[in-house]
Formats: C-alpha cells, structure tokens, sequence
C-alpha cells in the first residue's frame, strides 16, 4: 500500500473551475484539475466542490454536497419520426462512451409511432443492447405525456434524468458534466 503526501502531486491541467456566486454567503467552486504524481507518468483527475466564506480568503469544503462520479445518468428522449437525429445522437454517445470509457448511462425513448426508423433495431448495438428502453405511446405527440412516461421507467430516485434534446452534438464529457451540476 502506497501513501502520498501533498508534496507528491503538482498541477498538470486545469479543466474547468466554475463559480456559483452569492452575495450574502460567500462563492461555491467546482474546481476540475488533473494532478500530475511527482517522478511518475500518472496522473488522477480531481473534481470538487469548493466553498469561499464572503469575508475570508481560505477555501473549505461545503456540507452536504457531494457527488457520485459513477451516477447512472438516464437519457430522456421524446420522439415522433426524428429517425435521422436519434442515429445521430446514438453515433454520438457511442463516440462518447468509447472515450470516456463511461457505460453508467441509460437511454429511455418515449416514441409515438414513429415511421422514419425502426427504434429497436437502431438500438441493437453491442454498446445499447442492455442500456435502452423504449416506451411505446400512440396518439398525437405530447411532450409532457412522454416525458412522464419515460420518468416512470427508472428504477431509482438516486439516478439522473436528463432531457436531452435530439438536435444538438454530444459533448464527450456529457455524462460527467450532468453528474457534477446535478
């Protein structure tokens, strides 16, 4: 068992450090670094939630925030005949996944009759097999409908939802980000 001080790490990168701010209390950070070991090729990625009392000039960790890098991040998805843009996103998050390395993540698709795309087939990859569920609804689209329908498919109060909209990129840290604002 190895033991490490302080001295050991030096600050390799800086990924993002993001400041909530309030006037009466004093500014909570999420500082996102990575650390380099001293006299090795390794390096660990730190991200932490930062506290500063107005008035004071140290730093201390806030009560009661923490949060759960390996959270089971659940993509909501309404859909009607958006075939193009689910491949899109499925590409996507697959090119995510792969470079993160990050499987915590499961998608719920809320699909009303959909006759652009054949969701269970465009579902069937090595990567989504076991990390889809689709809902099927029938009847005109309403978001809200699907939306509650979709919600009612997670197993647990402790996972994250996110309502994703299919029209735009996949970051390739999505997943860490929604775990670290959620």
């Amino acid at each position: 068992s190895l033991s490490f001080s302080s001295r050991d790490f030096f600050l390799k990168r800086i990924h993002r450090v993001s400041q909530k701010s309030d006037p009466v209390y004093g500014d909570r950070f999420l500082v996102d670094v990575e650390l380099g070991l001293q006299h090795s090729n390794q390096s660990f990625r730190l991200s932490e939630h930062v506290y500063q009392k107005k008035g004071s000039d140290k730093l201390c960790f806030p009560e009661g925030i923490n949060w759960n890098s390996q959270a089971m991040v659940y993509f909501i998805l309404p859909v009607k005949d958006q075939g193009r843009w689910v491949y899109h996103f499925i590409n996507e998050l697959t090119v995510a996944s792969l470079l993160t390395g990050d499987t915590n993540f499961h998608v719920v698709v809320a699909d009303f009759e959909s006759q652009d795309i054949d969701m269970a087939e465009a579902f069937n990859t090595s990567l989504f097999r076991s990390r889809h569920t689709i809902v099927d609804m029938t009847g005109e689209f309403y978001k809200t409908l699907a939306l509650n329908e979709a919600v009612a498919r997670v197993p647990s109060e402790h996972d994250i939802l996110f309502l994703y909209d299919l029209h735009i990129d996949v970051p390739v840290d999505i997943m860490d980000s929604v775990r670290k604002v959620t």
